[in-house]
């Protein structure tokens, strides 16, 4: 897992978390400003108190997918990479299940009913079939570019974290040989400020941005202010990862 001092506890591993957490907000980031301006925006666009509740399922999904969307964040500045995939896959994916239900008013019902009995089950999963490739198409008509993003996205995280596969397993294992000796270690934890932190905070506005775009498409009435306001959030995006490029990936 990680070592702390020669102290390889659950109680030392939050220990860590928490100082790498507390370093970041002292300290200040982009990454952690992002963070908190695509939260203000869902908050003030898409599931906040002022935000006109249309459908109460899809509102809640709404507010599921922003908590989601924090816990991954707040899990990324503690410099557990691995461990913000689950999450904020699980987040883009109620981002698209609120769209489709957003664009067919039958399925909150059937979304409903999934744990009714046997039978709501079954109308449950097949109402639901291939919801983030449905979703992508819906996504598609505003604008194909963002459907194809979104879906990479959410594909790229099963090999980042999302799923034991050998590359998620394997990803944050480092192994040595020392005098006839095989070392193996497992990073759980990376300092702030290093590659793999920082990428891991990429990963969290990037996919972030991306569950928020799905999200404000759930609302009926589009609001300009907000289409400025996600654009802005984009561009912000793009130079952070500019800023990863020259800062870790140049010669």
């Amino acid at each position: 897992m990680f070592r702390s001092n020669g102290d390889d506890s659950f109680r030392a591993y939050l220990k860590a978390g928490t100082e790498n957490l507390e370093e970041i907000l002292e300290a200040g980031s982009p990454f952690l400003t992002m963070m908190n301006d695509l939260d203000s925006f869902l908050n003030q666009y898409v599931s906040g108190p002022s935000v006109q509740i249309d459908n109460p399922i899809i509102h809640l999904m709404r507010t599921n997918a922003r908590f989601l969307l924090m816990t991954g964040f707040r899990i990324g500045l503690t410099g557990h990479v691995s461990g913000i995939f689950p999450i904020l896959r699980t987040a883009l994916e109620t981002a698209c299940y609120a769209l489709l239900m957003a664009n067919d008013e039958t399925l909150p019902e059937k979304w409903i009913g999934r744990h009714s009995s046997p039978e709501g089950l079954k109308a449950c999963k097949n109402a639901f079939k291939k919801p983030i490739k449905d979703a992508q198409k819906l996504v598609d008509k505003h604008d194909p570019v963002l459907g194809t993003w979104m879906y990479a996205l959410y594909e790229s995280t099963i090999d980042f974290g999302a799923h034991p596969n050998a590359k998620t397993v394997t990803l944050h294992t480092r192994i040595s040989f020392e005098e006839g000796m095989t070392r193996l270690e497992n990073v759980g934890l990376y300092a702030v400020g290093n590659y793999e932190y920082e990428g891991g905070l990429l990963a969290c506005v990037e996919l972030g941005l991306a569950t928020a775009m799905v999200l404000y498409m759930t609302i009926c009435k589009v609001s300009p202010e907000a289409v400025q306001a996600i654009q802005a959030l984009n561009d912000r995006k793009n130079e952070l990862e500019d800023m990863i490029r020259e800062k870790h990936l140049q010669d």
